[in-house]
C-alpha cells in the first residue's frame, strides 16, 4: 500500500499553493462530513491555501509594479537623452526648441527615477503637465521622436498608478495578512504534522473510505517533492559548471 510522505520543507511557496489546491481538490471527491477531525484539518488546509494564494497575489503585484516603474524610468532616460542630443544640433530651429524642453527637464533632472514610488509618480505627472504647456507642445513638436517617448511616458505612469492603487487597496482591506513564507511553512506543518499521519493510519483501518484519496494524495506529494528534488540537483549542478 502507498503511504503518504511528507512534503519537503524546501518547497517554494508557489509549489505549496498548487499543492494544497490539488490536496483539497482529491478530498472534494468524497463527502467527509461524519469524520469530524478530518473535515476540521479539511478547513484548516482549506484556510491556508487561501491565505497563500492572497499573499502571493500581493506579491505578485509588487512585482508587477517594479516592471512597470522600470518601464516609465526607462522612458524618462530616452527623454532627456534625446533632448540632450537635440541641443548639440547646429540648426537654429531644433536647437532653439530642444532649449525650450531641456529647460523644463533641468527643474527636475534624470535622478527622479532614484525617488520612492510615490515621489517618483507625483514628479512624472509634474513633468508631464509642464511637458503639455502650448509653448513647450509647440517644441516638442520640432524634436522628432520626442513625442513618442512622452506618451510611453505617460501611459507607462497610467500603468504603474493603476497596480499602485491595486496594491494599495489590498493592503487596506489586508492589513494583517501573514506572509507568503510563513503560511508555507505553517501549511507544511499541518499537512505533515497532522494530515500524513492521520490518513495513513485510516487507509489501514478503513481502506475502503481512506485508501484512494490516501493514494491520490501520496502521489501528489510525491510528484511535488521530485519537482523539489530535481530542482535543486539542477542548482548543484549548474554550481558546479560555473566552477569548472
Amino acid at each position: 500500500m502507498t503511504l503518504i510522505k511528507k512534503i519537503s520543507t524546501n518547497s517554494r511557496n508557489g509549489d505549496i499553493s498548487a499543492l494544497l489546491t490539488l490536496i483539497l481538490g482529491a478530498f472534494a471527491k468524497s463527502d467527509w462530513s461524519v469524520d469530524v477531525y478530518l473535515t476540521e484539518l479539511i478547513n484548516t488546509i482549506r484556510g491556508y491555501c487561501t491565505s497563500l494564494t492572497e499573499a502571493l497575489n500581493r506579491l505578485k503585484v509588487y512585482s508587477q509594479m517594479a516592471e512597470k516603474d522600470n518601464i516609465r524610468d526607462m522612458a524618462i532616460k530616452s527623454l532627456f537623452k534625446l533632448v540632450e542630443g537635440y541641443t548639440h544640433i547646429p540648426i537654429a530651429e531644433i536647437n532653439e526648441a530642444a532649449k525650450v524642453v531641456a529647460n523644463v527637464l533641468e527643474q527636475y533632472g534624470m535622478d527622479i527615477r532614484n525617488d520612492d514610488y510615490a515621489a517618483e509618480t507625483a514628479e512624472v505627472n509634474s513633468l508631464l503637465n509642464d511637458l503639455s504647456k502650448p509653448e513647450v507642445v509647440a517644441a516638442i513638436a520640432k524634436l522628432q521622436g520626442a513625442a513618442e517617448i512622452i506618451a510611453v511616458l505617460t501611459a507607462s505612469e497610467k500603468d504603474f498608478e493603476a497596480i499602485a492603487l491595486q496594491q494599495a487597496e489590498g493592503e487596506g482591506a489586508k492589513k494583517d495578512l501573514a506572509t507568503a513564507s510563513k503560511l508555507k511553512k505553517a501549511a507544511i506543518k499541518e499537512v505533515n504534522d497532522n494530515l500524513v499521519g492521520y490518513m495513513n493510519t485510516m487507509a489501514k483501518v478503513q481502506p475502503d473510505t481512506y485508501l484512494s484519496a490516501t493514494q491520490t494524495i501520496a502521489e501528489l506529494i510525491e510528484n511535488n517533492n521530485e519537482l523539489v528534488k530535481r530542482r535543486r540537483t539542477k542548482s548543484d549542478e549548474e554550481v558546479e559548471a560555473e566552477a569548472i
